[in-house]
């Protein structure tokens, strides 16, 4: 009997929590303090390592007072001996937890006009004789949006949304399809998933656009954030200008203190050691042009690390990334680090060391003596 109440208040804790968790983190961080930090760190021209402190504060506190809400709500459900207290709570939190579903799901554009990435105020105009190829980047474009980049001469609209991305995307797909035809402006899809592992074909249909198009082009994705980023930093490469308004955020290594498989470390200014990137972390901060070079210490000699070679020498390849596989074993001396700082010192920084781990006997070593 004792085990059964204690699972059934700990499920109704987590339930709440959930109720709560979901609509809170919305707000705070697509419309609340999130978004309100944000806009102050662009407009005093914030230091990047102190609006991460802030940032995670915000996350830090919006845990706490989310847990500390369920605690609350609980302790009324349980000591309230009224009936209707106890349906009249979890039913008023189970709405507002279906309501921000339905919108987060189904009206996104709602949570975009809030997200405070672009506005139309600054978009570049189309100058009459466009001799070049230029790409703005930005978030989802509502119909104001796209009536103003019609008007001030934009050749088109490309997409990275994917319909694969359920339920949001395929209806803001359709949207948009259905407004670009309203306005008569051309809209290109170039369907990007969040991941990065099937977007190696987008990228040379990209490729190939941007060796025979001229013109001024609105790039989105969702929020204009990660798949904007990956698709900047490959046109970059490709030799495409970006606007000189262009405020996309980049993401930083130290926006993420823990990656999945360790910790990483930092040797030296724009030099750091970390474990093989996930593909969310590929995504996050080494394909968006942060880090310029990448080097893999995977020793190919063993048969487990060959796939993880093959599949990021192909990455890299597909995104045009400066790549260098340098094999290092368990059992590196000084004389190998002092060859690896060599190398090191040859390439273009911030720089992205790693191994399959951080906690292995050479990356110990590497940490220990560099």
């Amino acid at each position: 009997m004792g085990n059964n109440y204690k699972i059934k208040s700990t499920l109704l804790f987590l339930y709440l929590w959930l109720c709560i968790g979901f609509p809170l983190g919305l707000w705070i961080l697509l419309a609340g303090p999130s978004k309100w930090m944000a806009e102050y760190a662009r407009s005093t021209d914030m230091e990047v390592s102190k609006e991460n402190i802030l940032g995670k504060l915000i996350i830090i506190v919006y845990v706490i007072v989310a847990f500390l809400l369920a605690l609350f709500f609980k302790r009324i459900i349980k000591k309230s001996e009224n009936k209707a207290v106890k349906l009249f709570i979890p039913g008023i939190l189970t709405l507002i937890l279906i309501t921000s579903v339905y919108i987060f799901s189904f009206n996104p554009q709602w949570l975009i006009s809030y997200s405070g990435e672009t506005a139309t105020k600054n978009l570049k105009t189309r100058e009459d004789q466009y001799k070049q190829l230029e790409f703005v980047y930005g978030s989802y474009p509502n119909e104001e949006m796209i009536k103003s980049l019609k008007e001030k001469g934009y050749d088109g609209i490309i997409t990275l949304l994917h319909e694969m991305v359920i339920p949001a995307e395929p209806a803001l797909l359709k949207d948009e399809n259905e407004l670009a035809k309203k306005y008569g402006i051309k809209l290109i899809n170039m369907p990007m998933m969040p991941w990065i592992s099937e977007n190696g074909k987008i990228l040379q249909d990209a490729k190939k656009f941007i060796e025979k198009e001229k013109g001024l082009y609105y790039v989105h994705c969702y929020l204009g954030r990660d798949r904007v980023n990956i698709f900047k930093s490959a046109a970059k490469k490709f030799g495409v200008k970006t606007s000189s308004k262009e405020r996309t955020k980049i993401r930083k290594i130290e926006d993420l203190p823990t990656w999945t498989r360790g910790n990483y470390f930092k040797l030296e200014e724009g030099v750091y050691l970390t474990p093989y990137p996930t593909d969310d972390e590929y995504t996050m901060f080494v394909l968006n042009d942060y880090f310029k070079t990448v080097i893999s210490l995977l020793d190919n000699n063993v048969p487990d690390n060959q796939p993880w070679i093959t599949k990021e020498e192909k990455l890299l390849s597909d995104h045009a990334t400066n790549y260098v596989h340098y094999p290092f074993t368990q059992t590196i001396n000084q004389k190998d680090l002092e060859a690896l700082k060599k190398l090191i010192n040859s390439k273009e920084k911030p720089m992205l060391l790693h191994g399959f781990l951080t906690n292995d006997e050479m990356s110990k070593f590497i940490i220990s003596n560099y």
